[in-house]
């Protein structure tokens, strides 16, 4: 639903597969496009990616409330109160070391 509120408003929210397009026609040259998964929360074993994870997963705790309430309020019509319960249930599930939550960069 986060996703396509942004959408809604013409707001790209994964960016990430046009990069090398607007790269290529801002006019670079021999652009190489590279994937990057980056971990929210600690579960990766390997001791960087745990800190990228605990770093990222700070990050989206910090601005959960911020976009959610943009979002789901202005663009969706939800209740503030809606929006809260929903963000705390996202912020537990977030925390939940079973759950392996990532995003590409």
């Amino acid at each position: 639903m986060l996703l396509g509120a942004a959408r809604k408003i013409g707001r790209d929210p994964c960016p990430g597969a046009s990069l090398e397009k607007w790269v290529t026609e801002a006019g670079f040259h021999d652009v190489t496009h590279h994937r990057f998964k980056f971990p929210i929360g600690p579960w990766p074993r390997d001791a960087k990616l745990k800190d990228v994870g605990m770093y990222n997963l700070t990050q989206v705790l910090g601005g959960l409330e911020a976009f959610s309430l943009r979002l789901f309020c202005d663009v969706l019509g939800w209740r503030k109160e809606e929006v809260l319960l929903l963000t705390s249930k996202v912020r537990k599930e977030l925390k939940n070391l079973k759950l392996h939550a990532q995003f590409d960069l």
